[in-house]
């Protein structure tokens, strides 16, 4: 639920000619963030690198990231694919009934009467329609989107989420 490192995304592919890279989110919220920002870039077969984000900016949709340092499409080519994380203390506190996605991570099912289902959200899929909750149970997965009609409210404080009418995902 609570994580001090925020996966928010890997690198894409370098744009422009002033070494901006493509920033595949995990969470949409990074161009909100205040700026310039440490994080790390985490890469499978070398040592992670920390980066100071300086500016991020949307460009046709697509979020473009500034980072120190680099200042061509070569050097930027050299960061694809890293796992970009910043500090939760970057993002503003969740207010009310609003919520980062990242933090939903951990929350364990109830149904609508309150019966806890034995189901934890352990990921959360983008989907372009809605996202997709990711449950894991004792022996299986459920997949099931996040709308009005199947979720009910999150209950961040308290580590769960309502599902309506969980008993269609146990037949699927």
């Amino acid at each position: 639920m609570t994580e001090t490192r925020i996966l928010t995304g890997h690198l894409g592919k370098p744009f422009g000619l002033k070494g901006f890279v493509r920033l595949v989110a995990e969470d949409s919220s990074v161009p909100q963030l205040k700026f310039p920002i440490q994080a790390i870039l985490e890469f499978p077969s070398r040592d992670p690198v920390p980066v100071k984000i300086l500016k991020s900016t949307l460009q046709a949709g697509k979020i473009l990231l500034q980072l120190e340092g680099i200042n061509s499409p070569e050097d930027a080519s050299s960061l694809t694919g890293g796992k970009l994380y910043i500090d939760r203390s970057h993002f503003p506190k969740s207010k009310n009934e609003e919520y980062y996605l990242f933090e939903l991570k951990g929350l364990k099912a109830i149904s609508e009467d309150g019966k806890e289902l034995g189901w934890e959200l352990v990921d959360i899929l983008e989907n372009p329609a809605h996202s997709i909750l990711v449950f894991q149970t004792e022996d299986s997965e459920m997949l099931v989107p996040y709308v009005e009609k199947h979720v009910g409210k999150v209950f961040l404080e308290e580590g769960k989420i309502v599902l309506k009418s969980p008993e269609d995902w146990n037949e699927i």
